[in-house]
């Protein structure tokens, strides 16, 4: 069982076993409960799901899936009699029809214009500033309004660093495929210590330490030195230690050829080894996680040895030792824009929360860019103009409308197309979706219900007078649409992409939900795989049946 507390801070989750989770990351939350009902651990499922693609919208996918039900719900209810399965699936199917029909013709002929007309009314204060409004809209409300501004300059930092003179898109995919190698944490600090260094940084303090100038040449080692190879055969002990002996000696001997001056090792080398490398001054650094060590070979274009299957040579432009928080670590610098972001977090908790919506960031940046990157009007013809800047990236998404205001004006503007969309086939399920999108400005809002109602009219005002000019073709007035930009307030944009993305899962996540005409209880694992029987099987199956079934849909 679970206690929740909220606060300030975010939420504290505390087992029966004592152990606590101070979080405001929404898949963190849901990760953390134990779910028994399968249709629950399904919602979990789709949850995450659309967690991973796109780095966004984990509490609002509660919030819109729970409003959309009750929606459903209410429904019963005008409609005096209750819904049969078969009704629930074509409802299913028809808002699983909206979804691909008018959400998408709504979001590409009115949403994004709109987008597209609002960023540049206002690219004075937009042009250059996307990426830091993007990334500030998306951590304002995962952690507390002091650590906002701070992980947000860091992250910024961190991103234009690594970008330097780089394709904007393939350094976005970059961080986001190797995020656990790029970043590394530090509990006991504030979250103001966090800070990008150049260089990769290794968890592990040197064996053996040498002060060395670059470049250096480094071998990476996956076996230990003592190994001997399998077409050697000893009878004897003293045969055995002796021929040991005399392989590692030809190894390291071998090293002082090729002018190896640092020795990165997955596993613990022999005690021989490591005075041999004081001996001869040579850097030695042990027990490095497997992954990271394939990671620093695949970025440094390693040299595989030919007569060693398991060493591999790389060009270090230099070694240091470093510390941070009272624990020394190994930072190795790279020829490329390699560095590491170190995230800092006074408690495990919220150190986890850091990392979680860093890591997300780059999950949003992703999913936008791609979204961006795959649409025919934005792919260029000449192959050598490929390469995209950072400005040309996010200056493009900007100037075709794949950002918005945050704070609910897409689901606003959503929300009123559905419920003027003369052209659509099926208005019930339009209102339906229209009306359960109003929760998540709302749940905005929820400390301030009567300032919700004046945004929302105000919001609507400006759109049907905006409508209204756009069809006399005169000249067309300033987007307000109640989320102005003003000087005391701060900005945040997030990614259209994500925001549709979002609905079109709940839709698909409701429809799963929808279809289940039936929950089967066994006391007994069930075999997901193909299974194949004798008939020996046959004779031992029971002939009662263990299942019982619920018609709970």
């Amino acid at each position: 069982m679970f206690n929740r507390l909220e606060d300030a801070g975010g939420v504290c989750v505390s087992a029966d076993t004592g152990e606590t989770l101070i979080t405001r990351h929404g898949q963190r939350l849901l990760s953390a409960l134990h779910l028994q009902h399968p249709m629950a651990r399904m919602v979990l499922d789709c949850v995450c799901a659309h967690a991973k693609a796109t780095g966004d919208g984990t509490k609002s996918f509660i919030f819109l899936l729970a409003a959309v039900l009750r929606g459903i719900q209410d429904s019963h209810m005008h409609r005096k009699g209750s819904w049969s399965v078969p009704g629930l699936r074509n409802l299913a199917n028809r808002l699983m029809a909206v979804s691909r029909k008018e959400l998408e013709d709504i979001t590409t002929h009115k949403i994004t214009p709109y987008a597209s007309l609002y960023c540049s009314l206002h690219s004075y204060k937009l042009e250059g500033n996307v990426l830091d409004l993007l990334i500030g809209g998306y951590i304002s409300g995962r952690v507390g309004i002091g650590q906002a501004d701070v992980l947000k300059q860091v992250l910024c930092e961190f991103y234009h660093k690594v970008s330097k003179d780089q394709n904007a898109a393939e350094t976005i995919s970059f961080i986001h495929s190797n995020f656990s190698f790029l970043h590394t944490t530090v509990t006991g600090l504030p979250i103001g210590c966090s800070e990008v260094i150049e260089g990769l940084v290794v968890t592990r303090d040197w064996s053996v330490w040498t002060e060395l100038e670059g470049p250096i040449k480094a071998l990476i080692l996956y076996e230990s030195f003592g190994a001997v190879g399998e077409n050697i055969f000893v009878c004897i002990q003293r045969d055995y230690v002796l021929c040991t002996e005399s392989i590692m000696k030809q190894k390291l001997a071998s090293l002082l050829d090729l002018q190896v001056h640092v020795i990165l090792s997955s596993v613990k080398q022999p005690e021989s080894v490591l005075q041999w490398a004081r001996l001869n001054r040579i850097s030695l650094l042990e027990c490095v996680d497997l992954p990271q060590l394939e990671f620093l070979s695949n970025i440094s274009t390693a040299e595989t040895l030919p007569h060693a299957a398991l060493q591999q040579l790389v060009m270090l432009k230099y070694c240091r030792r470093m510390q941070l928080s009272g624990h020394r670590y190994a930072c190795l610098g790279m020829f490329s824009h390699m560095h590491t972001l170190v995230l800092c977090a006074p408690a495990p908790g919220l150190l986890d929360q850091t990392v979680c919506v860093s890591q997300g960031v780059f999950a949003m940046l992703q999913h936008l860019s791609e979204s961006f990157c795959q649409k025919p009007a934005n792919t260029r013809s000449d192959q050598s103009q490929n390469v995209l800047s950072s400005q040309d990236l996010w200056g493009g998404i900007m100037h075709a409308g794949g950002v918005i205001p945050v704070g609910g004006t897409f689901e606003f503007l959503l929300h009123h197309y559905l419920l003027n969309e003369r052209k659509s086939c099926d208005p019930e399920s339009c209102r339906l979706l229209a009306e359960a999108l109003l929760c998540l400005p709302r749940t905005l809002y929820a400390h301030n219900h009567r300032r919700f109602l004046n945004i929302q009219i105000r919001f609507l005002n400006d759109l049907k007078r905006w409508d209204k000019t756009k069809e006399q073709e005169s000249e067309m007035p300033e987007l307000k649409f109640g989320f102005g930009l003003s000087e005391s307030s701060a900005l945040g944009l997030e990614s259209v992409s994500g925001k549709k993305q979002l609905v079109v899962s709940v839709l698909q996540c409701l429809h799963r939900l929808l279809c289940v005409g039936a929950i089967l209880h066994t006391r007994s694992l069930l075999r997901t795989g193909l299974q194949t029987y004798d008939e020996e099987d046959e004779e031992e199956k029971p002939e009662r049946s263990d299942f019982t079934q619920s018609t709970d849909a």
